[in-house]
């Protein structure tokens, strides 16, 4: 059966998967940067000699598309849905690695019973039997239903394996009889107490000048301990470096205006919408279209033919009309059928990914050279920029031919600076750098002494080159002044919060402390941020009915502390339910375990990134930046 389905879609020649090559190829149009002469074959990422093609980021991308497509425009998510499909494409080589490293295998057999059992939930799948349907008849309902079978026998597979992996390192999770213990306490023991928290201001700490920051740091030792830094040589190009020669004269905008007539033309018109899926309902459609059309030109009114018969929601109460629009707002195929009619006219039937269409046009305007010649204006003079600078920072990281980029950016004025040492950190910041935090990435992607491509970011083009990377280490008190200062005024501040809270608590009560809230009777595993504390969870545990937990500080910086008012002892643990617990418990702790080894073969793997080399192929992850410009996030 699994072979089947494969047969059917490998041998597919229909309308639909030449729409789904043209969006796979579109995505790798997308993906591969110009000039580049990449494939669909073309390798994207290697793990531990696992390969992710081009057309591998595609599919995978493609099905992002369609489970987050209608929650933002597709440029908007373009940049997060290319980054996360490589991320989870590495993630399932990872995986794959893992599970040959235990042994742990997923069979075609277990793959092809999970897939049928998956479509027999389907009634429009089965035959009068309750048998799934021919694999032809399942060919046609897969087309008119855009449903992939590849994709969720892929999807099983994944969790499969993870689900053996996880069997497998369950047995390893030893459970002796406390651990137990405390984890039914935990499940099951219902507690009920008050809690009051308080709040630090750590800007209310004055600053206290260098005399007593300076051993403060000193003293901090590990505390101010910094990743290894780097420092960049940049040039930064604004508008300001070409002066007026970015302005756009009168004659340059009219020919802009000239050359883009037919984008400032507007339609008014209305439309007759028929739903379609598939050529099936493509063709019924279409031939209903007709039928109404015939009505429509003999006297018909379109407007009340719209709120009866379009199946377009937008219809119901305006009778189908659009307003005026520019052909840029619609899909290319219903903006050429309107522009094609004359006034008054009806279309015949129109094929967009909506559905079938009849359209009727009442109107066309231009707008005129006034209109949009500031519009434009502001355009030319974006374009030169982008260009100019560009061009600018090419020639000077020509010039520099790989070194210093002081000499060649001098002589073509715009000096370049060097950026303070900083941490591969999206909060990185340098003084005259505004753009750092969208560097920060780049700049560590790149070797020492690399020079970056020509980058634009907000108002500014720039290109850098690493400069040096310093080790780690402590970081001289000047350069990390302001860090030492957060540090001193948040220790400061924590102190003096609970000085107060522990005088207020002997005096006043919980009342003294904080606002104070009630916890009902309940098990602390329910209890979501206060169970997933350590210290929280101890103390609730430990604290007898009637006493005050020990001051906790919660994650999110809060002074913590609680009375217990009852406490419910959980009920003793019978057979099946302390072998539910243990089973729980050991199926937690092997995910735990799991996601660990995960992550550490792919920290071990990007020490190991050449495509070319031996551990490239065999013990390393290369992501191919020439071919498709995606940075796994660290």
């Amino acid at each position: 059966m699994l072979r089947s389905f494969r047969q059917v879609f490998k041998s597919n020649r229909t309308p639909m998967a030449a729409v789904m090559v043209v969006v796979l190829l579109g995505l790798v149009a997308y993906l591969a940067p110009a000039g580049g002469g990449v494939s669909s074959d073309t390798v994207v990422a290697r793990v531990y000699g696992r390969e992710v093609l081009m057309r591998d980021l595609a599919e995978h991308m493609q099905e992002l598309f369609q489970r987050y497509g209608k929650q933002a425009s597709p440029e908007t998510l373009k940049p997060y849905i290319q980054s996360q499909a490589l991320r989870d494409l590495v993630n399932q080589r990872l995986m794959e690695e893992l599970a040959e490293r235990h042994h742990v295998v997923v069979t075609d057999e277990e793959v092809g019973a999970r897939l049928r059992a998956f479509l027999r939930q389907y009634p429009m799948l089965l035959d009068p039997k309750g048998n799934l349907k021919t694999t032809a008849e399942l060919k046609v309902i897969f087309q008119e239903t855009g449903f992939n079978p590849t994709v969720q026998e892929r999807s099983i597979r994944e969790e499969l394996l993870r689900t053996k992996l996880v069997q497998q390192a369950a047995l390893q999770v030893p459970i002796d009889e406390a651990w137990l213990t405390i984890e039914n306490r935990l499940k099951n023991e219902k507690i009920a107490f008050q809690q009051a928290t308080l709040a630090v201001t750590p800007g209310a700490v004055a600053d206290p000048g260098d005399a007593v920051l300076e051993p403060f740091h000193k003293a901090g030792g590990e505390r101010f301990l910094q990743p290894p830094r780097r420092v960049i040589q940049y040039v930064a190009v604004d508008r300001a470096a070409f002066g007026k020669d970015l302005q756009a004269d009168e004659a340059a905008v009219k020919a802009a205006f000239e050359a883009r007539k037919a984008d400032y033309t507007e339609f008014k018109a209305r439309h007759i919408l028929f739903k379609a899926e598939g050529d099936t309902q493509a063709a019924e459609a279409t031939s209903k279209a007709k039928l109404v059309r015939e009505r429509l030109v003999k006297g018909q009114d379109f407007g009340k033919a719209a709120e009866e018969l379009s199946e377009d929601p937008s219809a119901k109460g305006n009778g189908g009309d659009l307003g005026w629009f520019a052909p840029a707002r619609m899909v290319k195929q219903f903006s050429d059928a309107t522009a094609a009619l004359k006034n008054g006219e009806i279309s015949q039937p129109v094929r967009t990914p909506f559905g079938i269409h009849l359209i009727k046009l009442e109107g066309r305007r231009e707008r005129s050279f006034q209109d949009v010649k500031d519009q434009l204006a502001k355009e030319i003079t974006d374009t030169r920029f982008r260009s100019r600078a560009q061009e600018r920072l090419e020639q000077i990281g020509k010039r520099a031919n790989g070194g210093d980029l002081a000499a060649a950016a001098t002589n073509l004025g715009s000096p370049a600076k060097l950026s303070q040492p900083f941490a591969n950190e999206p909060s990185a910041q340098s003084e005259g750098l505004p753009e750092l935090s969208q560097l920060v990435s780049e700049a560590f992607r790149l070797k020492v002494g690399e020079v970056s491509k020509p980058l634009a970011i907000g108002d500014r083009h720039l290109l850098f080159r690493v400069q040096e990377q310093l080790p780690e280490a402590v970081p001289p008190f000047k350069e990390i002044r302001a860090k030492v200062l957060a540090a001193y005024r948040l220790e400061e501040a924590r102190k003096q919060a609970l000085a107060k809270a522990q005088t207020a608590l002997k005096s006043g009560g919980l009342q003294a402390v904080g606002p104070v809230t009630d916890q009902a009777a309940a098990p602390i595993a329910g209890l979501r941020d206060l169970a997933s504390h350590p210290g929280i969870r101890k103390a609730l545990l430990e604290t007898a009915v009637g006493q005050t937990t020990p001051f906790q500080w919660t994650q999110d910086g809060k002074l913590w502390v609680a009375r217990i008012a009852s406490r419910e002892a959980a009920p003793a643990l019978a057979f099946e339910t302390r072998r539910t617990l243990i089973q729980e418990v050991q199926s937690g702790e092997a995910q735990k375990l799991l996601s660990a080894e995960l992550q550490s073969l792919d920290r071990q793997g990007r020490l190991r990134p050449g495509l070319s080399s031996f551990w490239g192929h065999l013990s390393g992850i290369y992501i191919n930046d020439s071919a498709v410009n995606v940075q796994l996030d660290n």
